[in-house]
């Protein structure tokens, strides 16, 4: 199996260095996921790696979406615990 080719990279940085970052996904192996706040929002692939998924995911996407998955549902458990009573309280509004 190849290094994993996932990289983060923050909303700034990836401002600052677009061209840098696409070009950086042309590697079909290439993963960029987006974070905003240190939470992750996005992922950016490049077109080949798209079409490569839409025909079926390798085991390194397999493996990047029950990451994310994990950390993504860590996230909203942390931040659930006490919006609850907000979320509550605006849908009775």
């Amino acid at each position: 199996m190849p290094p994993s080719r996932v990289r983060f990279i923050g909303s700034r940085e990836l401002h600052r260095a677009l061209p840098k970052v696409l070009e950086n996904l042309e590697d079909p192996s290439a993963r960029c996921v987006l974070t905003i706040h240190n939470k992750p929002k996005a992922v950016l692939i490049g077109a080949e790696a798209f079409l490569s998924i839409l025909r079926g995911a390798s085991p390194e996407d397999r493996l990047l979406a029950l990451q994310l998955g994990a950390l993504v549902q860590g996230l909203e458990q942390a931040s659930s615990t006490g919006d609850e009573q907000e979320d509550e309280a605006l849908v009775a509004v």
